[in-house]
């Protein structure tokens, strides 16, 4: 039986970022995903400048696009530009992106098996057995970073009933010579036309990904958004290839993510922000809060993993719980707010500094002084029937 101090199950950001910085430790790592890599992943692949920040290597390798401009419209209508003279996010594919994310984990010292399928997943009090491929594991601690669909959070027992979840449908398309300049560093925005997301086009270096998600209950009609979606934006719905669905579960307040010696980190923690749907930045800092929850352990200064969920619920879910506010006003009064967008410069200087992390959304809602206390309550009015 080969002996860890730490099991990473699952090597995306999340799970790669905890696995390299654990290792870099000094720790003994193995990380295990079930897919053969590279692999790709239904995601935009939009990583915000905000999220690149967070990481301490860099991801010139695998980036394709750098973004500085937005089309915005409004149930695929009355579209409108706005443009920045900073980046606001990089462009890139998750098969290449996890990739190389996995490959410094390795350099830093980490043991990386894919096509790893987890069968089994026992938890004890000093240790954790997992089994995979007809090997044996065991380590002092085990991160669950497997996305939305693993496995790791049920045999953890970490499921609540308390989560809630988005859905998404998206596909990539080739683009005719004469207009892939139209996208070469701008992204499609839609508004209006999906309760509680919107539709999008993001630039790859050879092809987009187009999409749409928004709350559960709008998932059967997924496929005909989409196709208006591609209608609008001059793209053949029936030429997209890689068409794929996918759940993205989002944490409420309270919801466990750690115990013991075990943690979920990412997608497997429900870590995406509601207004925007993104994933990545969540995962990077997830990742980070991991890896030193467990360093503090191993070194005997922590009983337990419980700090990472304090300091998840301190730095992710203080933002997250603002960024469902935001959604709950933003997409009922998706008309004026997109009009809002298109004509005023502090409202898009904001949202664009959001992007970048210039500032966080616990500032944007103190800016507004006394009138924070109207908006929670046009949130809380406005959340009501937007779920079901």
């Amino acid at each position: 039986m080969t002996e860890y101090d730490a099991i990473v199950i699952g090597a995306g950001p999340a799970g790669s970022t905890a696995a390299r910085l654990l290792a870099r430790s000094g720790a003994k790592v193995i990380m295990l995903d079930r897919a053969s890599f590279p692999r790709d992943k239904p995601c935009g692949g939009g990583v915000t400048i905000q999220a690149a920040n967070e990481l301490d290597i860099a991801l010139t390798p695998v980036i394709e696009r750098t973004i500085t401009k937005a089309q915005v419209s409004f149930r695929l209508g009355g579209a409108f530009h706005r443009e920045w003279p900073h980046p606001l996010a990089y462009m890139t594919q998750r098969c290449r992106l996890d990739a190389y994310l996995a490959e410094m984990a390795c350099e830093a010292g980490a043991d990386f098996r894919d096509a790893a399928q987890v069968r089994e997943l026992e938890a004890h009090g000093s240790h954790v057995i997992v089994r995979s491929n007809g090997d044996t594991l065991r380590a002092r601690t085990v991160i669950g970073a497997d996305g939305a669909n693993g496995i790791t959070a049920q045999a953890l027992g970490f499921i609540s009933e308390q989560r809630r979840a988005a859905v998404a449908l998206e596909g990539d398309a080739t683009i005719q010579n004469g207009s892939a300049s139209r996208w070469e560093d701008a992204i499609a925005l839609d508004m209006g036309a999906v309760p509680g997301g919107y539709g999008w086009l993001f630039p790859k270096g050879d092809h987009v990904n187009v999409g749409v998600g928004g709350w559960k209950y709008i998932g059967p009609a997924l496929r005909e958004r989409l196709s208006e979606l591609c209608a609008f934006l001059d793209l053949d719905v029936a030429k997209l290839t890689n068409l794929r669905g996918h759940h993205l579960p989002l944490r409420d307040a309270g919801a466990p993510i750690a115990r013991g010696n075990s943690l979920l980190v990412g997608d497997a923690a429900g870590l995406v922000d509601p207004l925007s749907g993104e994933g990545i930045h969540a995962a990077f800092l997830s990742g980070r809060l991991a890896a030193e929850a467990i360093q503090r352990y191993l070194a005997g200064d922590a009983d337990d993993l419980t700090s990472y969920e304090a300091a998840v619920d301190r730095q992710v879910m203080s933002e997250i719980e603002i960024s469902y506010k935001l959604q709950a006003v933003l997409f009922r009064f998706a008309r004026p707010s997109v009009a809002v967008l298109r004509h005023s410069d502090r409202f898009w200087g904001r949202l664009c500094g959001l992007i970048r992390g210039e500032t966080t959304y616990a500032e944007t809602q103190a800016r507004l002084g006394p009138l924070r206390h109207f908006f929670n309550g046009l949130a809380k009015v406005s959340a009501i029937g937007l779920r079901r």
